[in-house]
């Protein structure tokens, strides 16, 4: 039986609008571009943009091996390769969507001009507003005029700036125009805070490749300097032992790192080894995924544990190639990817070991920040670091000389009032200073003493006039959910 069938090609505009929405910030499309030219073989690309002027465009040069006029047409095609087909090992991209997804994702006419060794160069343009017109996809060859005003716009964009090259000429440039998310920025502040954002992102990103002297990155004329996140070298670090996960015939590696507590006071420090500018080590912490050397994911547990300020001082890093996308779930824009189970299983010694040292890493800075060091009497330590059947607990001092004259003056009702107050500060501090971890949140009984003290807190709010429901969450809040202590709490209800 014949079946009728009918050819369904999208509407250009609208499928460009769509597929430009995939998460991509300026910083994320820009590595994507950042991608295709290691591929192509560069050791340079210029990024330029002039945030004074009032027509913005955005350049991206590199030294790369260039395109053939067909590969150029062939590379503007959505998608321009199979993801399923086999790759290089220097291969960056996926889906062959990046160069495209990326560029509307920031702009709405973008032109790319490229050479190989002693050719002429090309360019291919796609501008929404020609589609338009034309209602299909039409791919605009620019003639010789326009690719060489392009050329000659990236010179003198370039001489704006310091540090200039004259004697640098790209294979491969690339024209970012009407660009339709950065034109709402109405001030120059916030343009120049949007390229510090990315150059920031790319010295970590690309972080292996400068610091390996393969590739220099410039943000209008200034060399992007590398960050690395796993400064091993530095005095203080702490290595846990590398693994390795097998999947088919590839090895993933992993290692996790501990940051010692000094890193949190010089992470505020611009220049620090710790954080980049306008991070925190509370931000940067967790599971950072490299795919061929290049960063992909950072910042969070990727669902293994949750982010926490006393996990701060933790970080894993995990090597993986492109043959592994599959089991990683890579989207389109590089920004979203999965841990397969199994690799968590794997890795689960090792994210126990990480988050364990850096909770004791943190204990101890807090630690640090509320003991007086080295006091020569007793009276003058308000807070100490006592060992007893719990592990170690911080304590108030009784001895502390304004606690001692307190507790002489004052009667044995209101000096008792005290003891309690002292004992819900020690409770609360050592709950911040152990994190979820403490051995607190594991206590199983209630003493007497613990049980007296909750009666008479009872009491005392009670007859100042607070409801039970107030008094019943703040014994909750104060003395832990172990079931015991709830259940005792509960009977006390009247």
């Amino acid at each position: 039986m014949q079946r009728d069938s009918v050819v369904l090609s999208p509407p250009p505009v609208v499928f460009i609008k769509s597929i430009s929405e995939q998460g991509y910030t300026l910083s994320t499309a820009m590595s994507d571009l950042v991608d295709n030219s290691i591929a192509a073989g560069a050791t340079r690309v210029e990024i330029l943009m002039e945030t004074n002027k009032p027509a913005l465009i955005m350049y991206v040069a590199d030294n790369g091996n260039g395109m053939s006029p067909r590969d150029l047409t062939l590379n503007m095609r959505f998608p321009s390769a199979d993801m399923e087909d086999v790759r290089s090992s220097r291969d960056m991209g996926r889906f062959g969507l990046g160069l495209k997804t990326a560029s509307f994702s920031q702009s709405r006419k973008f032109t790319v001009i490229s050479r190989t060794a002693g050719s002429y160069y090309e360019g291919r343009c796609w501008d929404v507003e020609y589609l338009k017109k034309t209602g299909d996809w039409t791919l605009v060859i620019e003639p010789a005029d326009i690719v060489e005003k392009h050329i000659t716009d990236f010179s003198a964009a370039s001489m704006n700036f310091h540090s200039a090259d004259p004697g640098f000429s790209p294979n491969t440039l690339i024209v970012w125009e009407e660009l339709y998310k950065l034109r709402k920025f109405t001030k120059n502040t916030e343009l120049n805070a949007e390229l510090e954002e990315l150059r920031n992102h790319l010295g970590l990103v690309f972080h292996r490749f400068i610091q390996n002297g393969e590739l220099e990155i410039r943000l209008n004329n200034l060399l992007i300097e590398p960050f690395d996140p796993f400064p091993v070298n530095n005095p203080g670090i702490q290595t846990i032992a590398e693994a390795f996960w097998k999947t088919g015939d590839n090895y993933i590696k992993f290692q996790g790192i501990i940051l010692p507590k000094i890193s949190e006071k010089e992470s505020a420090e611009n220049g620090s080894a710790w954080a980049m500018p306008n991070r925190t080590l509370e931000e940067l912490q967790g599971i950072y995924v490299y795919r061929n050397r290049r960063l992909i994911n950072y910042g969070g547990w990727l669902r293994t544990v949750s982010k926490a300020s006393n996990l701060q001082f933790g970080r894993i890093r995990i090597d993986i190639s492109n043959l592994n996308d599959g089991d990683f779930q890579l989207n389109v824009a590089k920004s979203s990817i999965k841990i397969p189970f199994s690799l968590k299983r794997a890795m689960a010694d090792m994210i126990s070991s990480v988050t364990t040292q850096a909770v004791k890493e943190y204990r101890d800075r807090i630690a640090s920040a509320v003991i007086r060091q080295n006091a020569l009497s007793k009276g003058v330590t308000l807070i100490s670091k006592q060992i007893g059947a719990e592990g170690p607990m911080l304590k108030i001092d009784p001895d502390f000389e304004i606690l001692r004259q307190l507790k002489v003056q004052l009667s044995p009702v209101n000096a008792g009032k005290l003891d309690i107050l002292m004992h819900l500060i020690e409770r609360k501090l050592n709950q911040i200073w152990q994190g979820e971890t403490g051995s607190m949140e594991f206590e199983q009984t209630i003493d007497e003493a613990e049980k007296q003290r909750i009666i008479k807190i009872r009491k005392y709010y009670e007859e100042a006039g607070y409801s039970w429901e107030e008094i019943r969450q703040l014994l909750i809040e104060s003395f832990g959910r172990q079931q015991e202590t709830i259940s005792f709490i509960e009977s006390l209800k009247k």
